[in-house]
C-alpha cells in the first residue's frame, strides 16, 4: 500500500445519508491496474478505487488515461494515509492542468491574452467544465461541490495545489504576479501564437482521445467488454453537447478573467453599451453618439460632455470586396476577416506598441462578448492631408518635410520592436498637436510580419491620389525614405520596390508614379 485518500462527495462536504465513501487506494505492484471494489461497513458502502502506483503517476502526468485515475485529485480530498505522496501527485497533476489551460487560453483569445488577468480559480473551474463536457455524469457532483454554502471551502481546498504550480510558473518567468491574480509574459504568449494553428488542431484531437480513454478506464474497472464501452461513450458525449443548454451547469470560468484598459481593470464577460461605459467614466454627463466614416466596421464618435471617445465595432467582412481584396493580393499579403481577430489584434498591439514608446490611443474598454471596443480620440492632421497636399503641390514646406520624416522614423520604431501594422494607409496615421505621430488603425497588425507591406502600401497608396509624380510627392518619399532609414534597416526600403508589391498597387496607382517611387526606394 503507498497511499489512501477520500474524495468525492464525503471529502467535498455536500454528501447525502446514503452517500458511498469514494476511496482512492494506491498500491504497489497491482496487477489488475485499476479496478473498484465495494465493501459493505456498518450501513454505508465504501467504493474503493484501486490503483497501481505507476499507472495513477502516468494519468497525473501525461493525462494517459484520460485523467479518469487523476481527476480524484483535483477536488476536494481527504488524505488518510502518506499524505506526502498523494500532495505531490497533486501537484504533478494541477502543473499539467495549469500548462495546458494557459496554453488553450491564449490559442482562444489570441493577441487579447496579451492585456489578460487572470483569477487561480478559472483554472480550477475552466478543468471541471471541460470535464463535465466529457464525462456528464459528473455534472451534478461539481454543482454541490461548488453551491453557495461550499463554494469557498472548497475552492480554498482545490486551489491550494494550483497556487504551487503558479509559484513554480512566476518563478520560470511564464507568468506574473498581478496581486491576488497573475497574468502572462510576453515571450509565453509569443511561444503559443507561433503555433496557434496546429494547437488547436492538437488539442481537439487530444481532448477526444482523452474522453475515449477516460471511457475505456471507467469500463476496464468494472469489467465491461469493448462494444458497451462505446456505446456509453457515445451516449456520454451526445450529453455532453448538451451540456450548452441544461439549466444546471458549472459556474463559467470565464467569469474569473479580467482585462486591463488604461482606466483600470475590466471584467472579460461584462456586456455594457458604448452609453453604459461613457457614463461609468463620467456619471450624470450628456453623452452623443455620432457615425463616424466606418466602411467596414461601425464607426462612431462618443462626445461625453468635453471628451470625445471613439467606439469600433468589429462586424466580418465576408463581402465581394474583401474578397476581391484577398484574392489580388495573393501570395502578398492576407487580410484578416474575422471581426474577433481584428479585435483581438487591436488590443494586443496596442498594448505592445504602447509599452515601446509608441503613439497610440489609450483602449478605454473593451467588450468581447460584442466585439466593441472603445478609445480616446485623437484630434490632429490626418496624414492624408499632408499626402494630398504634397500631390498638389511643386514644394514642401521644410516643416511638412520633417513630417513626412517623422512619419518614416515612427513606422520604423513600430518595426523595429517587432510589429508590422498591416494596413498602412495613410488614413491610418494622425499628426497631433503635440506633433506626435498616432497609428489608430491596428486590427490587422501583427508580430512578425511583413514590413516592406508596410512601406509599399503607405508610399505606393499615397501615390494614387496624383496621376503624375509631383514634386510635392517626390519630397514626401524622400523625407519618408530618410526618417525611415535614420532607425530602421534600408533592406525593408529596398524590399519594398519588389514586383510583387508593385502589382498589388498598380490597380490604384498610376505606373509612371508608381515606377518614380520604386525606384526611389531602391536607391536606398
Amino acid at each position: 500500500m503507498t497511499a489512501i485518500c477520500l474524495y468525492g462527495s464525503q471529502a467535498g462536504g455536500y454528501a447525502k445519508a446514503d452517500s458511498d465513501f469514494d476511496i482512492l487506494l494506491v498500491l504497489e505492484g497491482y496487477r489488475k491496474g485499476a479496478g473498484f471494489h465495494y465493501r459493505k461497513m456498518n450501513q454505508v458502502y465504501a467504493a474503493i478505487l484501486a490503483v497501481e502506483r505507476k499507472l495513477l503517476e502516468l494519468d497525473a502526468k501525461n493525462g494517459s488515461l484520460g485523467e479518469f485515475l487523476c481527476t480524484r485529485l483535483l477536488g476536494p480530498y481527504v488524505a488518510l494515509e502518506n499524505p506526502d505522496y498523494l500532495r505531490a501527485t497533486e501537484i504533478l497533476t494541477k502543473r499539467r492542468v495549469t500548462e495546458e489551460e494557459l496554453r488553450d487560453l491564449i490559442v482562444e483569445y489570441g493577441e487579447i491574452s496579451r492585456g489578460l488577468v487572470i483569477d487561480p480559480a478559472y483554472l480550477a473551474l475552466s478543468r471541471l467544465r471541460k470535464r463535465a463536457r466529457l464525462y456528464p455524469a459528473l455534472l451534478n457532483s461539481y454543482s454541490n461541490m461548488l453551491r453557495g454554502d461550499l463554494k469557498e471551502v472548497n475552492l480554498r481546498l482545490i486551489l491550494g495545489g494550483y497556487r504551487v504550480v503558479l509559484e513554480d510558473l512566476q518563478k520560470a518567468r511564464l507568468i506574473r504576479a498581478e496581486g491576488h491574480r497573475f497574468a502572462l509574459e510576453e515571450k509565453f504568449i509569443d511561444d503559443i501564437l507561433s503555433r496557434r494553428s496546429f494547437g488547436k488542431v492538437i488539442n481537439v484531437v487530444e481532448m477526444s482521445r482523452r474522453a475515449f480513454y477516460s471511457y475505456l478506464a471507467y469500463g476496464r474497472t468494472r469489467g465491461r467488454d469493448f462494444e458497451r464501452i462505446l456505446d456509453e461513450l457515445g451516449s456520454a458525449l451526445q450529453r455532453g453537447l448538451q451540456l450548452g443548454v441544461l439549466t444546471e451547469k458549472p459556474e463559467d470560468p470565464r467569469n474569473y478573467l479580467f482585462l486591463k484598459t488604461s482606466t483600470g481593470t475590466i471584467e472579460l464577460n461584462e456586456r455594457s453599451s458604448v452609453v453604459d461605459v461613457a457614463l461609468k467614466l463620467r456619471p450624470d454627463a450628456k453623452v452623443a453618439i455620432t457615425p463616424l466614416a466606418g466602411v467596414l466596421n461601425d464607426v462612431y464618435l462618443v462626445s461625453v460632455d468635453q471628451e470625445q471617445l471613439v467606439a469600433k465595432k468589429y462586424t466580418d467582412w465576408f463581402s465581394l470586396k474583401w474578397f476581391t481584396i484577398n484574392l489580388v493580393t495573393l501570395g502578398t499579403k492576407k487580410f484578416s476577416v474575422m471581426g474577433s481577430s481584428r479585435l483581438a489584434n487591436e488590443y494586443g498591439m496596442n498594448r505592445i506598441l504602447s509599452a515601446g514608446g509608441i503613439s497610440v490611443p489609450d483602449v478605454i474598454h473593451v467588450s468581447i462578448p460584442d466585439r466593441i471596443l472603445l478609445e480616446r480620440y485623437i484630434p490632429g492632421r490626418n496624414v492624408v492631408s499632408l499626402v494630398k497636399l504634397a500631390c498638389s503641390s511643386d514644394q514642401l514646406s521644410a516643416g511638412d518635410y520633417e513630417l513626412a520624416s517623422h512619419i518614416g522614423r515612427t513606422m520604423a520604431k513600430i518595426h523595429s520592436i517587432g510589429v508590422t501594422i498591416g494596413d498602412s494607409k495613410p488614413e491610418n496615421f494622425v499628426l497631433s498637436p503635440d506633433k506626435k505621430v498616432y497609428s489608430l488603425d491596428l486590427e490587422q497588425a501583427s508580430k512578425k510580419g511583413d514590413k516592406a507591406w508596410d512601406v509599399s502600401e503607405l508610399l505606393f497608396y499615397s501615390g494614387h491620389y496624383s496621376p503624375l509624380m509631383t514634386q510635392g510627392l517626390s519630397q514626401f518619399i524622400d523625407g519618408f525614405v530618410e526618417g525611415y532609414s535614420e532607425i530602421g534597416e534600408r533592406s525593408v526600403l529596398r524590399s519594398a520596390a519588389g514586383v510583387g508589391y508593385i502589382k498589388v498597387f498598380s490597380i490604384w496607382t498610376a505606373p509612371p508614379v508608381m515606377y518614380k517611387i520604386a525606384e526611389r526606394l531602391r536607391r536606398a
